[in-house]
């Protein structure tokens, strides 16, 4: 059970209170809670209850962007198509996960620095679903460039990674 937090700014004010996202399983591994790990666990899920939802279902054309690496999730698609014959009937979404993770997701290179980590992303998703990104101030930005400009992509495939397919997603 999540624990309830006030903002700090509205504690005062009687506002009701907000639930806080509190994983026990960090508890007493500050290391574990912030951009190292916790915020890819959480974000993941998070993005996996947009998808359990059926948003994407309601509004096929919508998209959501996810950073570093799309939070792992590309890598576990496998594993979530096959769980998803155990997901109850009534809260099936019309796809298996997979279809949501390729044609609804776009991910980043953010913070994740990996030639492997990159090939498996866009293997996983698509050369035109992976943007290049900066985790400033997490992370450096002359080495995330650097990179880059030594993944081993042709030319028209690292462009569409580097520039091309932000500028289609954004309307650059």
């Amino acid at each position: 059970m999540p624990s309830t937090v006030r903002p700090s700014s509205d504690r005062a004010s009687g506002d009701p209170q907000i639930p806080a996202d509190n994983w026990h399983v960090f508890d007493g591994y500050s290391v574990l809670v912030g951009p190292s790990w916790g915020w890819t666990a959480t974000t993941g899920a998070h993005a996996l209850r947009v998808i359990y939802s059926g948003v994407f279902d309601e509004f096929p054309g919508a998209s959501l962007t996810l950073g570093h690496m799309g939070e792992l999730l590309p890598f576990q698609m496998a594993r979530l198509d096959s769980r998803y014959p155990q997901v109850p009937v009534a809260q099936r979404v019309q796809h298996l996960p997979s279809y949501y993770l390729r044609n609804n997701v776009y991910v980043t290179t953010s913070g994740v620095m990996s030639h492997a980590a990159l090939l498996g992303a866009v293997h996983a998703v698509g050369v035109d679903r992976v943007l290049f990104s900066i985790d400033y101030p997490f992370e450096s930005s002359a080495e995330a460039v650097g990179f880059l400009r030594s993944a081993p992509y042709a030319p028209a495939d690292l462009a569409r990674i580097a520039h091309g397919n932000a500028d289609r997603l954004l309307g650059l």
